[in-house]
């Protein structure tokens, strides 16, 4: 009989274990890069997996936790706010900041991917779209995606190394040296103003033909030539530099130090008055990355210039349109379409741009807004409001005490859950966003 009972228990004992094996070859076929552990953790009834290693974690949950992740977010963001996001992806990456380093979410379907945050900044072809500037969101694909951290060695201060997102998550590539000069996307997106509210359809993003990656290093830094119109300047680039410039406009601004200048043609003058700065549309050209230029191709009558500390809108005969009153103003992005090409030296023609509308989204404070070039205001302002989900509020509380538990039990301190704070305040979606989490400092503000 006892033997029975043994044989029994034993079976039982087997059974787990064959069981959990099963699960755990289970979920990790379903979580799909490589970790040093794969853990089970439960929260009001329901399970979710993490996949966990030394740059950044992974979520799955069979109970559905993470389903319509960026949709839940955009429908909460659109109930709150006065800006309204439409027709957007259900996939992206999310960038976070926290302690002035920075981090991403990526969210794949019912996966979520979130990194530790380390890097120095990181950059998004798509980084000038509104889901981008209010949201801090990027359609782009893993490998356009990219992580910057400085250069360890003190005698190269300053300097970067970087990877791509998608080398960070496959534990594929060594870190480069240097910056990547990334070819912006094209940004389709359309804003429009009704009832009170501006509307943000998403349509598509795309990226050029040559849409490969440049790095080059500017080893001389490229000194402005005394001309009397643009032609003059794209013509000393031609033959100064391993550039070779195509099609480019013949009218637009150069700004140097904190004067502004008009090019029209055979024409150039300074943009009358005093001001601290000016916010140009369209300043992503790749002239302007290489060299270091600040040119812009866009309207003459919708300067943002800086005044006394407050933003304003100008013409370039430096006539007041809207008053020097906000605390920021920014329209929005003007895609540049350039077609690039090598051969003895890197060309740059210039397409196209895209037009420009009468829209700006303007601060005051903590309030945000819509106005026109005229100063109507078209949205009113209003602060950001927060709100807190009770389910999310529990669930996030479930999994701090879980990890917190779990780094107890780890018997060396460099741990790799340097994640537990951060991952619990952001583990389900990305409410921090439009939400401070009452018990830590979680600020994003890139």
């Amino acid at each position: 009989m006892k033997k029975i009972i043994i044989l029994f228990l034993s079976f039982i004992i087997l059974s787990n274990c064959v069981y959990a094996s099963k699960e755990t070859d289970e979920v990790k076929k379903l979580l799909p890069f490589k970790y040093e552990r794969v853990r089970k953790i439960k929260a009001d009834k329901k399970i979710a997996y993490v996949g966990e290693n030394a740059a950044f974690i992974s979520l799955y949950s069979p109970d559905g936790l993470y389903d319509n992740f960026m949709s839940t977010y955009y429908s909460q963001n659109n109930k709150l706010q006065n800006m309204k996001f439409e027709n957007y992806p259900s996939d992206g990456i999310i960038r976070y900041k926290k302690d002035n380093k920075y981090g991403i979410i990526y969210v794949n379907g019912s996966l979520i991917h979130i990194t530790k945050p380390i890097f120095e900044k990181v950059e998004f072809p798509d980084e000038n779209s509104f889901a981008s500037k209010i949201l801090n969101i990027s359609f782009a694909p893993l490998d356009k995606i990219i992580l910057y951290f400085h250069y360890p060695l003190i005698k190269n201060k300053g300097e970067y190394i970087y990877k791509t997102a998608y080398d960070l998550f496959n534990n594929s590539g060594t870190y480069a040296k240097g910056y990547v000069f990334l070819p912006s996307a094209l940004i389709d997106e359309k804003i429009n103003v009704k009832n009170n509210n501006l509307y943000v359809t998403y349509n598509n993003i795309s990226f050029t033909a040559n849409d490969f990656i440049f790095e080059y290093e500017r080893n001389k830094k490229f000194d402005m030539p005394n001309i009397s119109n643009i032609s003059e300047l794209y013509n000393y680039i031609n033959e100064n530099t391993f550039f070779e410039l195509k099609g480019y406009p013949l009218q637009g601004f150069i700004k140097t130090g904190q004067k502004l200048y008009f090019f029209d043609d055979n024409k150039i003058h300074r943009v009358k008055g005093i001001y601290d700065d000016f916010k140009l549309n369209g300043t992503n050209v790749f002239i302007n990355r290489l060299t270091g230029l600040n040119l812009s191709f866009q309207s003459p009558d919708k300067i943002i210039a800086k005044k006394a500390d407050k933003w304003g809108i100008i013409d370039k005969e430096g006539s007041v349109k809207v008053p020097f009153v906000y605390d920021e103003i920014f329209a929005q992005y003007i895609n540049i379409n350039e077609k690039i090409s090598k051969n003895e030296k890197l060309i740059m023609e210039y397409i196209s741009q895209s037009e420009e509308n009468n829209i700006f989204i303007a601060r005051k404070g903590k309030k945000h807004g819509v106005i026109n070039e005229d100063n109507e205001i078209l949205v009113p302002f209003e602060y950001i409001k927060y709100s807190e989900n009770n389910e999310l509020k529990d669930f996030k509380t479930q999994v701090a005490i879980t990890m917190e538990k779990d780094a107890a039990r780890e018997s060396r301190k460099e741990t790799i859950h340097a994640l537990p704070v951060i991952i619990s305040s952001i583990i389900l979606y990305p409410l921090w966003l439009i939400m401070p989490y009452p018990n830590l400092n979680v600020n994003v503000n890139y």
